[in-house]
This record gives C-alpha cells, sequence and structure tokens, in this order.
C-alpha cells in the first residue's frame, strides 16, 4: 500500500497539499470496512446463537462461523492496537 500521509511533530500525521481529497477515499473506504466487519459480526453471532439453540454446536457450520467470528475479532483487535476505533 503506498502510504498517503506523514508523519508530522511531535506526533501524528498529517496529509501533503494536493493529496486531501485522496486521503479522504481512504478513510471512507477503510470506516466502510470496519463497519462491514462489525455488521458481519453481528450477523455471525446471531447465527451461531440460533445453531447453539439448536443443540448443534458441533456442527460444521458452526464451526466455520466460529472461525469466522474469531478472524473478525482479531481483526478489529488489530486495528484497535494500532488505535483506530
Amino acid at each position: 500500500m503506498e502510504r498517503i500521509t506523514v508523519a508530522a511533530q511531535p506526533e501524528g500525521w498529517a496529509v501533503p497539499a494536493g493529496r486531501e481529497a485522496e486521503a479522504a477515499e481512504r478513510l471512507g473506504r477503510f470506516e466502510d470496512a470496519w463497519a462491514q466487519l462489525e455488521a458481519r459480526q453481528a450477523q455471525v453471532a446471531a447465527r451461531m446463537e440460533a445453531l447453539k439453540a439448536q443443540g448443534k454446536q458441533k456442527s460444521a457450520q458452526f464451526r466455520e462461523l466460529f472461525a469466522e467470528k474469531l478472524t473478525i475479532q482479531n481483526t478489529l483487535t488489530l486495528w484497535e492496537t494500532y488505535g483506530i476505533k
């Protein structure tokens, strides 16, 4: 990924002149991705609860959903580690 921002002193980042629209576009896409991950996480959790209510915790579908839930959570946790929420 080509970096748009540059380090600013004493801390933080700045967007070089002329690249503001590009930076805003990338931020918007990131925010869309974050929202989509959160929405999918809620869908997965709801589906897992439905399967659990049916006693299907050992089914292949439940295990696949569990793996997806962990993957999404790991992604969100990684971003949060860098202060992105």
